[in-house]
């Protein structure tokens, strides 16, 4: 019996300690754009979280979204185009108040029209509000609600409270996912998320994200996991860089003129000179 024992304890202590959290899950995610318009996707996701980092993995087509807050570093990667985007947290924070920042400035434009409401509705989306906004916390057996303002549902979640995964809700957030408010309840959870849905903010959409685990446990996970593959080239994130300044050039060949009509003038012929 004591030998037997013994044998236990022994293959316990050869098993790795587990040093993330891996998430298997089904996924129906919304994404609309500055301008209203909405993609739908549906796929089977890899979450894996160590740390504060985050990594989601496309388990179809290899597309990554890995969030690294040891280096305060975004990337997206595209395996099949062989391209990656990167951003810091700090050039993703800048684009995203640049392009905010135009549409307030459009909304100041139209007031009392319809337009401003749609526009408003644009920065809410965002979780832009002139005056900070009343967040509340309701939890009720595994079910989690986080509400804003008394009437907007930004995260209604079952969690699993075997699992401790706090570092999933701080990368997201880390990158402006979620206004503050709704970030500070969103590390109360006390559990992983594993069903339910969850609206944020990534790059330069909004997003509305409908899921429900497979799995979820604690793992071994490797720091490999948040690293870039390699051979790929560092490409745009389409809609989210602003578009470089164009910059106009004069032709060498062109004689500047301020006669309208000079350009449709036939060119004279050259003189006929008498043969001697």
């Amino acid at each position: 019996m004591t030998a037997v024992l013994f044998a236990v304890l022994c293959c316990a202590a050869q098993e790795p300690t587990p040093t993330g959290v891996a998430v298997e899950r089904n996924v129906r995610r919304v994404s609309i754009d500055w301008l209203g318009r909405r993609r739908e996707i549906q796929r089977k996701e890899l979450v894996l979280i160590k740390g504060s980092n985050l990594a989601i993995l496309d388990l179809t087509f290899g597309e990554r979204l890995i969030i690294r807050t040891d280096l305060k570093k975004i990337w997206r990667v595209d395996p099949l185009a062989r391209e990656y985007s990167e951003y810091t947290f700090a050039e993703a924070a800048a684009l995203r108040k640049t392009a905010l920042d135009e549409v307030r400035a459009a909304k100041a434009r139209v007031p009392g029209t319809t337009d401003e409401k749609e526009l408003d509705a644009i920065l809410e989306g965002f979780d832009q509000y002139v005056q900070a906004p009343k967040v509340v916390l309701e939890a009720s057996g595994a079910q989690r609600e986080v509400i804003l303002n008394g009437d907007r549902v930004r995260a209604s979640l079952q969690v699993n409270e075997q699992v401790k995964a706090p570092g999933w809700m701080e990368a997201l957030a880390g990158i402006g996912a979620f206004h503050p408010a709704v970030a500070e309840k969103l590390r109360e959870l006390g559990g992983v998320p594993v069903k339910g849905t969850l609206r944020y903010a990534l790059f330069n959409e909004r997003i509305v994200e409908q899921f429900e685990a497979t799995s979820a446990g604690s793992r071994e996970v490797a720091d490999a996991e948040f690293d870039l593959p390699p051979g790929l080239v560092k490409a745009p994130l389409k809609g989210f860089d602003r578009p470089a300044d164009r910059k106009l050039s004069t032709p060498p060949s062109l004689n500047r003129s301020f006669k309208e009509d000079e350009g449709d003038k036939p060119k004279p012929e050259p003189e006929k000179k008498d043969k001697p």
